[in-house]
C-alpha cells in the first residue's frame, strides 16, 4: 500500500511539473492509447465471446460500441483539455446547446442519418452479410444486394452487379426491406407466364412440374402451378390468355436469378414440344 501511495505521489508530481501544453498533449496521447486498447483489444475479445452465444443482443451492443467509441473518446478528450487549460466547461456546454439547435436545423438530414444509424444498429433489422431486397430505392441498379457495412451515417450494400451502393441511413431505414438471410429457411420463387385459352392446363401443369423437378438446385416436391387470372392483371385485355404462376423453393436466395433463368430456358422448349400455345397479343385497329 505504501508503494502504491508513493507511486501515485510521483505521478502527480510529474504531472504538475509539466506545462499546460505538455499536459494537453499527454492527455490526448493517453486518450488515443485508451481508445486503441478498448477498440482493438477489449472489444475484439467481447466480439469473439458474443459470437459464441445464441442471443444477438450482445452482438448489437459490441457493434454499437465499435461505431460510437470514437465519438465518446473525442468528447472526453476535449473536456480534459479544456479543464487542463482552466477553461470552464459548463458555459461552453450551455453555448454549445444553443449552437447545437441552430446546427440541427442546418444539418437535419445528417442528424436524421445518424439517428437512423443508431436504430439500425440497435434494432438490427439487417446484419452485415445479409441478402436483402430494397423496394423503394433500387432503381436502375436493382434492389438486390448484400449488406457490407452499417455505419453511423450510411449503409453500404453490394448489389448483384458487384457495385457498392451507399444508402443514407434515413432513406434506408424508411424503405421497405426484405431480408432473405434473417432465418435459415427455404425461399419460395414465383415465375409467371401466359398460355392461350385453348391450352390444356393439366398437360401444362405436368410439363412445368417435370421441368422444375429436373433442376437439382430446386428442392424436391416443391414445384407447383397455379392459375392466377384469365388475363394479365397489369395489361388487361391486350394479352389474350390464361395467366399462370410457377412456384418452387430454393435454399440460397443468391442463386435465385441463375435458377430462374435455367427454368425459363428449359420451360420454353418443353411447352413447344407438348404443343402448348403461349398467349398472343391482340392488336385492335380503329376504323376511320
Amino acid at each position: 500500500m505504501q508503494i502504491i501511495n508513493k507511486l501515485n505521489a510521483e505521478v502527480i508530481h510529474l504531472w504538475e511539473s509539466l506545462g499546460r501544453l505538455e499536459q494537453s498533449l499527454a492527455a490526448m496521447f493517453m486518450m488515443l492509447l485508451g481508445y486503441w486498447f478498448i477498440r482493438y483489444i477489449v472489444l475484439r475479445r467481447f466480439e469473439k465471446l458474443a459470437a459464441k452465444t445464441d442471443n444477438d443482443l450482445d452482438d448489437r451492443l459490441v457493434h454499437f460500441l465499435k461505431q460510437f467509441l470514437w465519438v465518446i473518446a473525442l468528447f472526453m478528450t476535449i473536456v480534459f483539455v479544456l479543464k487542463i487549460n482552466n477553461i470552464a466547461v459548463s458555459p461552453l456546454l450551455a453555448g454549445a446547446g444553443i449552437f447545437g439547435v441552430a446546427l440541427g436545423f442546418a444539418a437535419k438530414e445528417t442528424i436524421a442519418d445518424i439517428l437512423a444509424g443508431i436504430f439500425l444498429i440497435t434494432d438490427r433489422p439487417v446484419r452485415v452479410g445479409d441478402r436483402v431486397k430494397i423496394d423503394s430505392i433500387g432503381r436502375h441498379w436493382g434492389g438486390w444486394g448484400d449488406i457490407v457495412d452499417i455505419g453511423i451515417r450510411r449503409t453500404q450494400v453490394r448489389n448483384t452487379d458487384g457495385v457498392i451502393v451507399n444508402y443514407p441511413n434515413s432513406v434506408f431505414a424508411n424503405s421497405v426491406i426484405r431480408n432473405f438471410s434473417f432465418e435459415d429457411t427455404p425461399v419460395r420463387v414465383r415465375l409467371r407466364f401466359q398460355v392461350a385459352y385453348d391450352a390444356d392446363i393439366a398437360l401444362t401443369r405436368q410439363t412445368v412440374v417435370d421441368v422444375v423437378n429436373s433442376i437439382p438446385e430446386i428442392l424436391p416436391d416443391t414445384a407447383q402451378l397455379v392459375t392466377r387470372s384469365l388475363w394479365d392483371d397489369n395489361r388487361g385485355h391486350l394479352l389474350s390468355g390464361i395467366l399462370l404462376e410457377v412456384r418452387y423453393r430454393i435454399l440460397d436466395v443468391r442463386n435465385r436469378t441463375a435458377i430462374r433463368s435455367d427454368v425459363l430456358e428449359k420451360l420454353l422448349p418443353a411447352l413447344k414440344a407438348n404443343n402448348i400455345p403461349l398467349a398472343t397479343q391482340q392488336i385492335h385497329y380503329i376504323k376511320q
